[in-house]
């Protein structure tokens, strides 16, 4: 089976490169009375704490060749980066960059490496909004210190009602703003499907390949997260960004449950993609 690509302009992506929004979080619009102004998009990560420059160590931005932000991503095997697949749909691998920061800082010193190859779920958005992961291929190999790390993967699901989960991202701390240049960390309670699923109204958008997380109103994901990771309290990911309701207004953020697609992760970076 075939993956669905998404078409973009050169002309769109010159624009969205100019507006350093090229690729963002997915937002949904759920009731009607959220009012314009919550609806009005922010960059990243609302209500969260500037990072310490060790805490992330796989965290990764995602770029275009401009050198402008476009997604997180995380390091999870020595060539292997996760994100969300609505980050690189539709984009060539020759336009897009991964880049390992030194200082937490996207736009600063670090190290970017080019991409050899971009694999998309093939059931990505089939039926919308679901199977939302992809896996970039680096062409050399990540240059491991301190600063630069992989992560363990969960390979089961574990988690607990009401534990905390923490999730990174760069970008604006409020609606409107600018985007910020320094990695930003929030923690985030886990909510259990069946809630999850009632507090957006029995949506078919979600399944048990989502994993649902929320902060307190004024605290949660916005455009720029999407493909950041979600981590345990045992340094494990467990998510990577997907989707939610711009921006931090009490709705769960949702997420890509890893242990969901560990097979599928563990068979590509293996060579024997499950189809």
């Amino acid at each position: 089976m075939s993956c669905k690509i998404r078409a973009v302009s050169l002309l769109v992506l010159v624009l969205l490169a100019i507006s350093f929004s090229e690729a963002s979080l997915r937002h949904r619009e759920l009731t009607s009375d959220i009012s314009t102004s919550a609806k009005k998009f922010s960059s990243r990560i609302v209500g969260g704490d500037v990072s310490d420059v060790l805490a992330a160590p796989y965290q990764v931005s995602i770029q275009n060749v401009f050198g402008n932000h476009v997604c997180g991503g995380v390091i999870i095997h020595d060539q292997w980066v996760a994100t969300a697949a609505s980050c690189v749909a539709g984009l060539r691998k020759n336009n897009v960059r991964v880049v390992t920061t030194t200082y937490n800082d996207w736009g600063g010193a670090g190290w970017w490496y080019a991409v050899e190859e971009i694999v998309m779920h093939c059931n990505f958005d089939e039926p919308m909004y679901h199977n939302d992961i992809a896996l970039l291929k680096t062409e050399t190999l990540f240059a491991y210190d301190e600063v630069t790390q992989n992560i363990t993967i969960a390979p089961l699901e574990d988690l607990t009602e009401g534990e905390t989960l923490t999730m990174y991202g760069w970008g604006s701390t409020e609606i409107g703003s600018d985007f910020a240049w320094e990695l930003r960390q929030l923690d985030l309670t886990y909510v259990t499907p069946a809630k999850c699923n009632a507090t957006y109204g029995g949506t078919g958008d979600l399944d048990w390949g989502h994993l649902c997380a929320v902060g307190k109103v004024g605290a949660g994901a916005c455009h720029g997260d999407a493909g950041g990771p979600l981590v345990d309290s045992r340094g494990r990911l467990v998510g990577v960004g997907n989707w939610g309701v711009p921006c931090a207004y009490g709705f769960p953020d949702v997420f890509a449950r890893i242990s969901y697609y560990y097979s599928w992760i563990i068979s590509t970076i293996n060579g024997c993609a499950i189809k």
